[in-house]
This record gives C-alpha cells, sequence and structure tokens, in this order.
C-alpha cells in the first residue's frame, strides 16, 4: 500500500470517527433538551398589595412577592398543593385555594380574590352549617346585618351560617378606640360544610388564568429552569464538525 492511500484509508478513519461522535452527541443532546422543557409547570402568585410578603404551598415556603408576583416551579407529576397563603411576618394575609396543577411547560396565574370558597374536606360528613372566616384587622368589633358576631383576633373572625336561610346582606367592622368603621358586602353562602374566605384588603381580580407560555421575568434565579440546547444549536454544532472534517478530506 503507497502511503498515498495509506493517507487516505487514515483520513477516512477519523472522519467516520467524527461522525459517530456527531451522532452520539446528538442522540444524548436532544432527549436532554426535552426533558428541560416539558417536566416543569409554573405557577405566578399574584399579590398587590406590596413587595416582601412571603408565600406558602401547603404550609411549604416557596419565596417572596417581587414586583407584585411570585413564580414557582412545580413538577407536573407530584400530588398537587391543595392552597397556598400569603404572609407578612406573623399576620396571615391571605388564604388561596388552588383549583388545578400545570402541565408540563404551563403557566397558571393565581389571582388574590375578594373571597375564596374551601369545599369540605373529602369524605368530611356535612350538615346544613357553612361558615365564613372575615379576615381583619385584630381588636375590631363585626357586625353581620347590624347583630355584634365577635372581635377580630389572629387576624380572622369564623362564624356559623345556616346554609338553608337567605344569606347575610353586609358586615360591618368598627374599632372604637379610633373611631372607624367600614362597610362591607357578603359574597354568596357557603357550601354545607364548607367555608367562604372574605377578604377586604386585596385587590378584586379575575379567576384563575391559564397560559401556555413558560414565564420569562420574575423567575427567581434559584427556581428558574436552566435552558438547553434545543435541536437548532445542536444541529448547528454538529453540522460544524461535519463541515471540518469534510475539509480536511478535500485538503488530503
Amino acid at each position: 500500500m503507497t502511503a498515498l492511500s495509506s493517507s487516505r484509508s487514515g483520513a477516512r478513519t477519523r472522519a467516520a470517527a467524527v461522525c459517530l461522535a456527531c451522532v452520539l452527541l446528538l442522540a444524548g443532546v436532544l432527549p436532554a433538551a426535552a426533558a428541560g422543557e416539558e417536566d416543569t409547570g409554573w405557577y405566578i402568585v399574584h399579590w398587590f398589595n406590596g413587595d416582601g410578603a412571603e408565600v406558602y404551598f401547603d404550609g411549604e415556603y416557596k419565596g417572596a412577592i417581587a414586583d407584585t408576583e411570585l413564580t414557582v416551579a412545580v413538577d407536573p407529576v407530584a400530588p398537587p398543593a391543595w392552597e397556598y397563603t400569603v404572609w407578612r411576618g406573623d399576620h396571615l394575609m391571605y388564604t388561596g385555594f388552588i383549583e388545578k396543577a400545570p402541565a408540563a411547560g404551563e403557566t397558571i396565574d393565581l389571582f388574590p380574590q375578594r373571597y375564596q370558597v374551601e369545599q369540605p374536606a373529602p369524605g368530611a360528613e356535612a350538615n346544613d352549617t357553612g361558615w365564613y372566616l372575615i379576615y381583619g384587622a385584630d381588636g375590631e368589633d363585626v357586625y353581620i346585618d347590624g347583630t355584634f358576631a365577635g372581635i377580630v383576633e389572629g387576624g380572622t373572625l369564623r362564624v356559623a351560617v345556616n346554609t338553608t336561610l337567605p344569606p347575610p346582606k353586609e358586615f360591618v367592622f368598627r374599632d372604637k378606640d379610633r373611631g372607624t368603621m367600614s362597610r362591607h358586602q357578603f359574597p354568596p353562602l357557603p357550601p354545607p360544610g364548607g367555608t367562604v374566605h372574605v377578604y377586604t384588603s386585596v385587590q378584586p381580580s379575575p379567576h384563575f388564568s391559564v397560559s401556555v407560555t413558560p414565564p420569562t421575568s420574575s423567575l427567581p434565579a434559584e427556581t428558574s429552569p436552566t435552558p438547553l440546547p434545543g435541536f437548532g444549536a445542536a444541529a448547528g454544532a454538529i453540522a460544524g464538525l461535519l463541515a471540518a472534517a469534510a475539509g480536511r478530506l478535500r485538503k488530503r
């Protein structure tokens, strides 16, 4: 065998090795990219009453509100959370209930609402009694349709109601020390055995809205999904390697 044919044979061997490496790279990159994009869902918790409030999902800390929102990444195959709470220091500001979990690659916006309905726990015995859980400032007296109902303690007042009777029309907060009063309309009756959480200091907002675009802003660095190269990036890199190998063959 001449030196020239030996050189050409070696070049072909090296080119085949480069092609094999490119195929293996493509096989490894594409599944990783797909897994990174498809295995995560997101909630965006919206809160309009100041930054710094802390958010918990089923009692687990998820982060603090910044620029009126917090993005929470979740695993769609994990058991979904039931409720989320917003705290400022030791004061419970809001309890929201999560109606659905995001699918992979999906985003669900959680907006604070003037009231939230909590259904009775599955399997719980329910009669005609339901409850209003009214959120307010500690020490304020609460009157329902002109009748004294109790005093807010720990940020809430729980009031039982007969769900077979006409619903109350309004409740009033009164602070005798400061001489202040505020009047509020009641939401609909709770379901039998359930609770309606009633708020006076959150901005009324639409019910949950769903989009399919992963969030791109305000995602905390510690939960931000790491972008992985997709097909275009991988194909470009492999094409470059093949072109370089072809160029070396032509020169030889």
